[in-house]
């Protein structure tokens, strides 16, 4: 028993160190997670802002976002994110869903 409460502080420090690497780890990952999902939104307001932009020129919404990639400079890396954008007329906002793909790799 002795033996024990004298390496209480060394038992305790170990734990200590043990929990503070899981938390790091568990962090970490989460701002992976994060960054992905920042990424995906920043590729979604580059098309809104795209539209919005064709609109304001042209009085109309884009018809696709082939039109924005091609009279805008509007870039997809397609191999990377999935876009599924919904045109329903020249005076009605396209609805865009933009999704990354290839989740588990």
């Amino acid at each position: 028993m002795e033996k024990i409460r004298k390496n209480l502080p060394y038992i305790a420090s170990v734990i200590l160190f043990i929990c503070i690497v899981v938390w790091f780890l568990v962090s970490a990952g989460n701002a992976g997670s994060s960054a992905g999902s920042m990424q995906t939104e920043a590729v979604y307001r580059t098309i809104m802002n795209g539209a919005a932009l064709c609109y304001s020129i042209e009085g109309e919404y884009p018809p696709s976002l082939e039109y924005l990639e091609e009279h805008y400079g509007v870039r997809v890396d397609r191999d990377q994110y999935a876009v599924d954008y919904r045109y329903f007329g020249a005076n009605v906002r396209p609805t865009v869903t933009v999704a990354e793909k290839g989740g588990a790799e």
